[in-house]
């Protein structure tokens, strides 16, 4: 399977509003038969929907992907651990991609949280799973490279504005 996956069909697209209210229509009464067929949903879609809905609070129309079911850590940990490799970059100490993994493994067993078999086998976190975490998170974990102490320190506020103020200078030249 693909890992971005297109859908190539229409099929379970009706809004929840519609399905919502052909299935208020079958509790007030009417045939599940019926009332798909006046509002072209199909009966089976239809039939669960009203199942489901007896049961439990429906968030979606139709069935969701696994992804959500089989996700390692809380959206809240995530992005933890998103915020904490963006700063340990912006202090000039961005991690690779191996040392990213190994921290979600031990973030994990920090938490107790339950993870994969192969991750404790490897002793870090697998490759599809940090994929599509730097693309939730909107980061890019590279090999860091090296930065000299006095290049981190010079870049700061006032030298940046003496080399403006200097630029200034040329440019009224």
């Amino acid at each position: 399977m693909p890992r971005t996956y297109r859908r190539k069909t229409s099929w379970g697209s009706t809004p929840l509003e519609e399905i919502e209210r052909a299935a208020s229509e079958v509790k007030g009464g009417k045939s599940i038969r019926s009332v798909a067929k006046e509002t072209q949903i199909d009966r089976s879609t239809l039939r669960r929907y009203t199942k489901k809905r007896d049961t439990q609070e429906v968030k979606s129309v139709g069935y969701s992907g696994t992804a959500s079911a089989k996700r390692v850590f809380f959206e809240e940990v995530e992005k933890e651990l998103a915020e904490h490799i963006k700063k340990l970059a912006e202090q000039f100490h961005g991690i690779s991609p191996k040392k990213c993994r190994e921290l979600a493994l031990e973030l994990a067993g920090r938490n107790n949280i339950p993870t994969p078999s192969n991750w404790t086998e490897k002793g870090l976190a697998g490759k599809e799973w940090f994929k599509n975490f730097l693309a939730r998170n909107h980061l890019s974990c590279r090999m860091p490279e090296a930065t000299s102490l006095g290049r981190a320190t010079a870049f700061n506020k006032t030298t940046v504005r003496e080399f403006f103020d200097n630029l200034a200078k040329v440019i009224d030249r």
